[in-house]
């Protein structure tokens, strides 16, 4: 792991604070569930300083299924509360809404009210259980997160992404975002790919890095096919995703990770520090 200088306490803006005892976290989630079993698996280790109090979900079944879609099943296997509001029914078809300017708009302005109603829910679940949500993780959500609910988490919630981002085009936006990066990074003709978990902000995909996961060798065909990479993908969960959320969760809840108040990257993000020490753009490199 390629490291910095290091800081001064005081130019550390800690993502939780140790002080403040143990780490409540809430979970959003729209599929299997399996980052949300992983996040709940690592809370309940020794040593790992939070718990999952609450999982959130927009929806319940997968279309055509009988059965609750994973993450929910997986909530009842632990015995977490579990809110779910329908949001197909509040924001309709994404696939549908971008193929229009005027789609695009209406369906930012449903999921806006979507975001408020679950902001709403959030907060009276806390008053109700004298309980404070120190962080957010996205496991595998698919909705919009923004209007009240970015404002509550803002750079205080965890997202993981399927690919490295500290990588540009030629307009210097991140290479691989949005839900094509492994098909992407393996048409450009990346060799290996890798996840990332980033901080939550008004970006698509463009947060603070806090961690960059292990490697993971593409031995597939070329040309790429859709099957090659889910597959590819398949394997990245297991070796890359699920290994850096639970570091980036068990660190965060330890007060192990903050941003430098003063120093900014070329995009605008903050450094990431971790352990008092400057972390380089791709945050704490796994497998540096």
């Amino acid at each position: 792991m390629a490291t910095g200088d290091i800081v001064d306490e005081h130019l550390i803006e800690n993502l939780f604070e140790l002080r403040s005892g143990h780490m409540n976290a809430v979970v959003f989630a729209s599929g299997s569930g399996t980052n949300f079993r992983e996040a709940v698996l690592e809370s309940r280790k020794p040593g790992s300083n939070y718990s999952i109090d609450l999982l959130i979900t927009d929806k319940e079944h997968d279309k055509g299924e009988d059965q609750p879609i994973g993450a929910i099943q997986y909530g009842r296997r632990f015995e977490i509360p579990i809110i779910t509001v329908d949001g197909f029914q509040y924001c309709g078809s994404w696939q549908e809404a971008k193929k229009t300017i005027t789609g695009r708009e209406e369906y930012e302005r449903r999921a806006d009210i979507l975001n408020q109603k679950f902001y709403n829910m959030l907060t009276e679940y806390e008053r109700e259980h004298d309980v404070v949500f120190d962080l957010a993780i996205l496991a595998g959500y698919m909705r919009f997160f923004k209007g009240a609910l970015l404002k509550r988490f803002y750079r205080r919630g965890v997202n993981v992404h399927p690919a490295k981002l500290y990588e540009f085009n030629a307009v210097g936006k991140r290479k691989y975002r949005g839900e094509k990066a492994v098909i992407d990074a393996l048409d450009a003709g990346e060799k290996k790919t890798r996840s990332s978990i980033i901080l939550i902000d008004e970006g698509n995909d463009e947060g603070p890095i806090l961690v960059s996961g292990p490697w993971i060798e593409y031995t597939g065909n070329r040309p790429v096919t859709t099957g090659d990479a889910e597959q590819q993908q398949g394997e990245q969960k297991k070796a890359s995703d699920w290994p850096a959320l639970r570091f980036a969760l068990r660190e965060i809840a330890n007060g192990n990770f903050g941003l430098h108040k003063r120093k900014f990257h070329h995009d605008g993000n903050p450094v990431v520090v971790y352990k008092g020490i400057e972390m380089p753009y791709q945050g704490y490199d796994m497998d540096g």
